[in-house]
């Protein structure tokens, strides 16, 4: 329980560092990490564009653009201070424009220092975060990582390769994936371990293909030995509606598996025992996913809708409905729920922006959002009784 509230409640500072062998002498890879006015970065989906904001100060502007395949532009920006500059050797850029904004999840400075090694470059960056959720630390790595692969590959061939940036997220999930099969093993036996990491790998795929279906990339999944696992979109939502299909799309995808696993049943045929308990398992993770209190995903959807419906007093409801879980978990004696109700009014009791700056849900998006979110509750309780009594060991 201690692990499961540090990773959604604690936060802490990281700096994230890389260090690779460039075959590019140092000015040519010097001139691909110092800003200057009007230089554009072309990353393939994505683009930076720096322009000079502030020449006395040395303030840049970054404009970061990533294209979804539908067409339309995801944009941010950030303004970075030239803090130290060495020609070919050390470049330190420090965050700028923070003012009055909190500095969790943002990136504060950006060191990079080049010294010759061999016939080409030994390229170190850091990246020095603000407070970021342990989850999201390991991504900072991760993804610092892929972009120094990638200037790499455009240093010493002009065009820059995503695919180690890919196969470094692939090996995120592999290896986390691993030690969560091992963690579930220790307490289940190795059976029960891969079926319960067949069931988390279809309910996460079930978010990854929302992503993709709204025009991202296939996303970045991480499994959390003994809680879990999540899948992070690489942009953000670009609506409400987008943040709450995202959220249904795992707990709906696990029920089509569910109902292709039970239909031998329905149709008066035996399944095999290990089916049997697959379903079970598949059907007994989405209903608890689908518990309406963050972090899961019924409690993101209904984070979306009570804040299309009630806006800053949404809180409220976030919290009364954290406390109502929690009645219900000591009612029924079952810790972990009351953990999650406890963690849902915690998450609410400072205001915080829910879906800031996206177009909101439309009276027809929500109307669609609580019958599918009734229709796979339903379904999954008709499944769980279902497999209850097909497989009496359990």
């Amino acid at each position: 329980m201690l692990l499961l509230l540090a990773l959604i409640l604690g936060r802490s500072r990281v700096t994230a560092r890389a260090s690779l062998h460039i075959a590019a002498a140092p000015a040519h890879v010097f001139s691909l990490v110092t800003p200057h006015d009007g230089k554009l970065m072309d990353w393939g989906r994505s683009r930076v564009t720096t322009r000079l904001h502030d020449a006395d100060r040395q303030i840049y502007h970054m404009l970061y653009e990533s294209l979804f395949t539908s067409g339309a532009r995801h944009q941010s920006e950030a303004y970075f201070r030239v803090a130290h500059h060495e020609d070919n050797a050390r470049l330190e850029l420090e965050r700028e424009g923070l003012e009055g904004r909190s500095p969790n999840n943002e990136l504060l400075r950006i060191t990079y220092h080049l010294t010759p090694e061999g016939d080409g470059t030994r390229l170190a960056i850091a990246h020095h975060w603000g407070p970021r959720l342990l989850i999201a630390q390991l991504l900072a790595r991760s993804d610092l990582w892929g972009g120094i692969w990638r200037l790499k590959t455009l240093a010493e061939t002009g065009k820059p390769s995503e695919r180690m940036h890919h196969l470094i997220h692939a090996g995120v999930a592999l290896v986390t994936g691993l030690l969560s099969l091992l963690a579930f093993a220790l307490f289940w036996g190795p059976g029960m371990a891969i079926m319960l990491l067949a069931a988390l790998l279809i309910h996460e795929f079930g978010h990854l293909l929302a992503y993709r279906l709204m025009g991202q990339g296939w996303g970045k999944l991480i499994f959390l030995p003994f809680l879990g696992a999540i899948a992070v979109p690489r942009l953000p939502f670009q609506s409400q509606g987008q943040a709450v299909f995202a959220a249904l799309m795992g707990p709906g995808l696990s029920t089509l598996a569910a109902i292709a696993i039970a239909l031998p049943t329905m149709l008066g045929h035996s399944l095999p025992l290990p089916l049997l308990i697959l379903g079970f398992v598949m059907v007994g993770l989405n209903l608890f996913n689908l518990i309406p209190v963050e972090p899961l995903d019924g409690g993101i959807a209904l984070r979306s809708i009570l804040a299309r419906l009630m806006g800053q007093r949404a809180k409220y409801g976030l919290i009364t409905m954290g406390a109502v879980i929690a009645l219900a978990g000591l009612l029924l004696k079952a810790t972990i729920i009351i953990v999650f109700g406890v963690i849902a009014m915690v998450l609410n009791l400072k205001t915080r922006p829910i879906d800031r700056g996206i177009v909101p849900l439309s009276s027809l998006e929500i109307a669609i959002a609580a019958f599918s979110y009734m229709a796979m509750l339903t379904a999954y309780l008709t499944l769980f009784k279902m497999f209850l009594t097909a497989t009496p060991q359990l």
